[in-house]
């Protein structure tokens, strides 16, 4: 018969994928997925610069603790 393919699975699969691909771009390509995507990626990038920040105030941190240690340690030496 002529339409036996549309009996077939893999035929209804091929289409579906057509079909995602074509509504996926137009949702992609849409102005408020765009907005949402710069703004996610913004918050990104504030949370790993402040990440950053509290990474090297914690490096400054230990850094004068282990100063303050071998002061106090070279004190008790002499």
């Amino acid at each position: 018969m002529k339409f036996d393919f549309l009996k077939d699975k893999k035929c209804w699969c091929f289409a579906a994928g057509i079909a995602t691909a074509v509504i996926g771009k137009k949702i992609a390509t849409s102005d408020k997925v765009r907005s949402m995507c710069v703004s996610g990626l913004a918050k990104g990038m504030k949370f790993q610069q402040e990440a950053k920040e509290t990474l090297q105030n914690m490096r400054e941190e230990a850094e004068d603790m282990c100063y303050e240690a071998k002061s106090q340690l070279n004190d008790e030496e002499e």
